[in-house]
């Protein structure tokens, strides 16, 4: 039998975050490091996190969220002082384009920048004119849009991030157990988790992270608890374009009047993904369907689950035909189906369980990568020390998953509304 300080479980960028977070504090404080024990059932970073498109940007609709975005960004810049490792990343910033309403501006987009102003994030309006400055001329910009710019927007590629993840666990002398499968739990009188029964090992710990994403609601199922997180599918396109429009600096394009996130990707191609779908009905059909299914969080050792679709490929290619001049002769290069985890609200599930005491969540709802050093200092002052980043997280508690909220949640999908007969009259 072992023993740690901290079980975190669940190696994707989130997972690995908070072992490194945690290990450094508790060795500056006098603590063990190697008492932190990270467990993933395959290897680090191989499932989301690698799929992941690396935008890392702060503009978000909730104000604490955006904060933390801001906070991220500015770790990711210094992540050689916070973790001693140095992650190779580009700062291009992003455009957002909405599409104008009857006053030839946008009013929602306008409030956000008002919000974000308060912060303050750099997110502010900006001319066609500018907005075709900043962009290489193989851009198409429309007089029926509107755009944004955040110059501080980061890109960084998932490949190097894993490395950087793996050199963070060595340096911080985290214990990595891989390809090692949690079994079950068991309790004390109390409630809380007192051992970890794996495929290798039965683990003592005194605290536990739960970094297990879309595999949470399964695996925490054994230790009595619902956690209400699904997937989404999410199809990715990678373009391959010519080499000497490389020297183009392009910014991260996030394009709201198609619905699709472009940047510049490797040996010059254009990668794209569209974002999550925020209807509360399309968020409960999610719900709805078996999460562990072939097309839920199990997905990763089933290739053919991954692979794009010729309508998916050619939907994708119209699309991008609308934004880009020099793609008429468009080149696949590759494309996979990849997932967002998200929760009922599309927002975090972070910080201590509300019946398992010494159980801390740390789930990002699709937007992990984009938030890991921060959400992992936060878990190191949820079991250390509370901070300024402890009480940020306090607004994304799963308390709020009542068994009122989930069954107002739960009622859009079975409600009258969208019923079957309902759908029939329809078609």
């Amino acid at each position: 039998m072992k023993k740690f300080h901290t079980v975190v479980i669940g190696g994707g960028c989130l997972g690995a975050a908070s072992a490194i977070s945690l290990a450094r504090h508790l060795k500056n404080t006098g603590g063990k490091p190697e008492s932190v024990c990270l467990i993933e059932k395959n290897v680090l970073g191989s499932a989301l996190s690698i799929r992941h498109s690396g935008i890392v940007r702060s503009a978000n609709a909730d104000i604490v969220a955006a904060k933390l975005g801001q906070i991220s960004t500015d770790m990711w810049l210094n992540l050689k002082a916070i973790w001693g490792v140095e992650i190779e990343l580009e700062k291009f910033g992003a455009l957002w384009i909405a599409k104008k309403d009857k006053n030839s501006t946008n009013e929602k987009w306008d409030q956000l920048a008002k919000d974000l102003k308060t912060i303050p994030i750099n997110f502010k309006k900006i001319t066609q004119d500018a907005a075709n400055k900043i962009c290489p001329d193989f851009v198409n910009l429309y007089d029926d849009e509107v755009f944004y710019h955040e110059p501080d927007a980061i890109q960084l590629d998932p490949a190097y991030v894993r490395k950087g993840l793996y050199e963070g666990i060595t340096q911080s002398n985290v214990t990595l157990f891989e390809k090692e499968e949690v079994l079950r739990f068991k309790k004390n009188s109390n409630g809380n988790i007192t051992e970890i029964i794996t495929t290798n090992h039965v683990i003592k710990a005194d605290y536990v992270i739960n970094a297990a994403g879309p595999w949470s609601a399964n695996l925490f199922s054994k230790a009595g608890i619902s956690i209400p997180v699904s997937v989404e599918p999410v199809y990715v396109v990678n373009w391959l374009s010519s080499l000497s429009s490389k020297k183009a600096v392009m910014p991260i394009i996030a394009d709201y009047v198609n619905r699709a996130y472009f940047r510049s990707w490797r040996d010059g191609e254009i990668h794209m993904h569209q974002p999550r779908k925020r209807g509360v009905h399309e968020t409960s059909t999610n719900f709805a369907d078996n999460p562990i299914s072939v097309i839920g969080a199990d997905f990763i050792n089933d290739p053919t689950n991954q692979m794009q679709n010729y309508s998916q490929i050619k939907l994708y290619e119209e699309i991008a035909h609308k934004r880009f001049k020099n793609l008429n002769n468009t080149v696949f290069s590759s494309g996979y189906r990849s997932y967002f985890d998200i929760t009922p609200d599309l927002k975090f599930i972070l910080g201590p369980d509300s019946k398992i005491k010494n159980l801390i969540h740390c789930l990002g709802s699709g937007q992990a990568f984009k938030f890991a050093p921060v959400f992992g200092e936060m878990m190191s002052q949820y079991i250390l020390k509370r901070g300024l980043l402890s009480k940020y997280g306090d607004s994304f508690s799963i308390k709020r998953f009542d068994a009122k909220y989930m069954k107002s949640f739960w009622s859009k999908v079975n409600g009258n509304e969208y019923s079957l007969y309902q759908e029939n009259s329809s078609l």
